[in-house]
């Protein structure tokens, strides 16, 4: 009779993943991720009630990509190393846009944690829509999705937990547009 580990080693490796890579080449880490379970979409419906009130749901929670899989991967599979995510913007040729520069549509939101610098999440800028007063700056309308088992729901850009759950985070916007 076989042991659990004798199977598990005559399958193999479980875990999927794609050849996926920046514009220059390099190899990108990555994994297709399972569909959520019961409680992971119970998780992401708590999610939704609890700060996306003004949210609206695209899609529902589904597997496979995160965030950064669905922004530079097209929704294939989940870049998990935020590390990488950086070397995407160099190697794609992403610029920061500067600070009397507006966000256009299809532009990168990224969430910042300004603790340790590393990016939280990203998401795409799908339009710019009207502040509260008709003279009020245009307000980034974005596509998100929180994570490999979350689903997808666009929300202003500033709408995100994480002010909420106590992490200190600043907004930056990059374009792979020429100067």
């Amino acid at each position: 009779m076989k042991t659990v580990f004798q199977e598990a080693k005559l399958l193999g490796p479980t875990e999927r993943s794609i050849v996926v890579q920046t514009r220059k080449g390099t190899d990108l880490k990555n994994a297709i991720q399972p569909a959520p379970g019961f409680q992971q979409r119970q998780f992401y419906r708590a999610l939704l009630q609890r700060y996306g009130t003004r949210w609206e749901e695209r899609k529902p929670a589904t597997g496979l990509y995160n965030c950064a899989g669905h922004v530079w991967a097209s929704r294939r599979t989940a870049l998990l190393d935020p590390t990488e995510w950086r070397m995407i913007l160099d190697e794609d040729d992403y610029r920061r846009i500067r600070e009397n520069e507006t966000p256009s549509p299809g532009d990168l939101v990224l969430y910042i944690d300004k603790a340790d610098d590393e990016i939280l999440h990203v998401g795409r800028v799908l339009e710019l829509r009207p502040g509260v007063a008709p003279e009020a700056i245009r307000i980034p309308w974005v596509l998100s999705k929180w994570d490999a088992k979350s689903g997808e729901v666009m929300h202003f850009a500033h709408d995100v937990p994480y002010g909420t759950q106590g992490i200190a985070f600043e907004i930056e916007y990059w374009t792979d547009r020429a100067v």
